[in-house]
């Protein structure tokens, strides 16, 4: 991760500000899971807001973050008897058991070396097992201070109608503060051709999907034993 990008200083705020925002991904997650797995990752986990949701379908979900804050409020907040959560670099954290699911979002733009991190990830998937990919796009790598301060204010009567004006209120204060705006001033972004060449350079056969300001990939890794049967295992997206 590099400096700047560490949550840690407004962990409760970010976790406030994540529980506001739009369910769009939420809901477009909901629908690519299958019902029922075994072992599931969240690699990036924050304070488990999509952990808390990998865990209705998965007997063993872990949560990977390098903020302890954020791990902290996960633990106090969204654990559960199949939950576990890890405060851990993600190039660090290794599990030989493998996983049928290796989830992410908005992530991976974090990390230095994204090619890596990607192989990393697809190592941890297992035969059969699927990939879902989440992060942030943009037109130029890091937009100026300004574009996020005029779609803080374009957002406003949206988050009114969604919210209510307390809320929205808050909202506004939280995505024009000086903390989240130099947090947001050292991402790295790339555009959403850039995100699918990359992507499908280690995600080979991976489906894209749009998500507002942010671009999703799910990926199946083949199973060799089922192919060799002369089918292979397909979940239903």
């Amino acid at each position: 991760m590099r400096r700047g990008q560490s949550f840690d200083a407004f962990a409760t705020d970010y976790d406030r500000f994540a529980g506001l925002e739009p369910g769009s991904v939420r809901n477009w997650l909901a629908e690519q899971l299958p019902v029922r797995g075994e072992r599931a990752l969240d690699a990036g986990c924050g304070a488990g807001r999509h952990t808390q949701a990998l865990a209705g379908h998965f007997d063993q979900v872990i949560g990977v973050d390098i903020s302890e804050p954020l791990i902290e409020i996960a633990r106090r907040q969204r654990s559960g008897p199949n939950v576990r959560y890890v405060v851990s670099d993600l190039m660090s954290f290794a599990d030989p058991d493998g996983y049928d699911l290796i989830f992410s979002s908005t992530t991976l733009h974090h990390l230095p070396d994204l090619k890596a991190a990607l192989l990393h990830l697809r190592g941890l998937v297992r035969a059969g097992g699927l990939a879902i990919l989440i992060d942030n796009v943009a037109s130029r790598p890091t937009p100026p201070r300004w574009v996020h301060v005029l779609g803080a204010l374009r957002n406003v009567p949206g988050d009114i109608a969604r919210l209510g004006g307390r809320q929205a209120a808050w909202l506004l204060q939280f995505r024009t503060s000086a903390s989240w705006l130099d947090h947001l001033a050292s991402d790295r972004y790339l555009s959403r051709q850039a995100f699918e060449l990359e992507y499908a350079s280690v995600f080979p056969g991976g489906r894209f999907k749009k998500l507002g300001y942010a671009h999703g990939l799910v990926w199946t890794k083949k199973n060799p034993a089922a192919i060799a049967r002369g089918y292979e295992v397909r979940r239903e997206p």
